[in-house]
């Protein structure tokens, strides 16, 4: 098997140069600093993090909540393996496969995955065309003169979006005329001609993520059409919920009323070392003061509605304890979910 560890320099290189706000559950005096990883500063899951970091840098005089760029969520579950940070946001569908030891976790699996915290967000991916590219269906997306982008590969998002297309039985042939581009680049490379189509998402039926609003103001799209095989091998993909949904959060209009879908589920993840204190002020923050947390980022979850926080648990995982205290005290628990040790 190979190792599982990854030493302090890769880390840093994986995180972008981002420098440790603090040790992993580090104590200073009275405030305990949690360190939790995030795909980037312009992806949904990352913003909204930095979001609650910020309400909870306000509200608690215990906690410092610091959001660490870990270059994706796939990432963050390895460097939680590690013991390097104290929680992290991913989805369901990469965290079920690091579980199950499936891509990209076959061949360097890890130990587990941390307690489920509470939901973060739904995200929904699809399909863009540039205008002047000549395409109308996906179809076309195999074209051999059609250059696409189909988000950084080190995100959960692009293993779900790897899954798809597989299923379709297209993967092979739409990373033949792929581009590897970050988030940080592909406007640019929009700019420069480089990309024909990219695949995006919104986040909550409200807004998109930073990068994708920056494409959108700098070029004319729209939605490509999912053919019906398209389609069907779609909703045939193993763990992946399809469907479609008015196009939403682009300032220009897309051709297309509605746009065809794959969707996952993001959630905070909480260390089992994280105390139940924390875990427990941190849920009543967010709870509590998520209109402040959405004056950052618009897509933030309304916490103020406790289905909203517990509707992504997976099943038989265990929630962190001090989640489940704070759901207790609410009158929120469900018998049937499992409490964390």
């Amino acid at each position: 098997m190979a190792s599982r560890q990854i030493d302090r320099r890769s880390f840093l290189q994986v995180a972008g140069g981002a420098g440790i706000a603090g040790l992993a559950g580090c104590l200073s005096g009275d405030v305990e600093a949690v360190s939790i990883g995030i795909p980037g500063d312009s992806s949904t899951t990352g913003q909204s993090t930095q979001a609650l970091q910020s309400v909870v840098q306000s509200e608690s005089e215990s906690i410092r909540f610091d959001a660490e760029d870990s270059g994706g969520d796939p990432a963050s579950i390895r460097l939680y393996n590690n013991g390097e940070i104290d929680g992290y946001s991913a989805s369901n569908f990469i965290s079920t496969n690091a579980l199950n030891d499936v891509e990209p976790f076959h061949e360097d699996p890890v130990d587990g995955i941390a307690y489920q915290g509470f939901q973060i967000g739904v995200l929904e991916l699809h399909w863009l065309a540039l205008d002047g590219s000549g395409i109308e269906t996906t179809d076309d997306l195999l074209d051999d003169d059609i250059t696409v982008w189909m988000l950084p590969p080190g995100w959960g998002l692009r293993q779900l979006s790897n899954t798809v297309h597989e299923s379709i039985g297209i993967r092979d042939e739409l990373e033949t005329n792929e581009i590897d581009a970050d988030t940080g680049d592909i406007a640019g490379r929009v700019d420069e001609g480089d990309v024909d189509a990219l695949i995006s998402y919104g986040a909550n039926g409200v807004n998109l993520p930073g990068w994708a609003t920056e494409v959108d103001a700098r070029e004319d799209l729209y939605a490509v059409e999912a053919t019906e095989e398209f389609r069907e091998g779609a909703a045939d993909a193993e763990g992946v919920d399809t469907g479609t949904v008015e196009a939403y959060g682009y300032d220009q209009d897309l051709d297309a009323d509605e746009v065809f879908t794959w969707r996952e589920t993001f959630q905070f993840f909480f260390s089992e070392d994280m105390s139940a204190d924390v875990a427990y002020e941190v849920a009543e923050i967010s709870h509590e003061h998520w209109e402040d947390a959405r004056d950052a980022q618009e897509a933030y979850p309304d916490h103020s509605e406790l289905d909203t926080m517990t509707s992504a648990y997976m099943e038989d995982q265990p929630i962190h304890p001090g989640v489940a205290d704070f759901l207790e005290d609410q009158g929120a628990w469900d018998d049937s979910w499992t409490r964390g040790e």
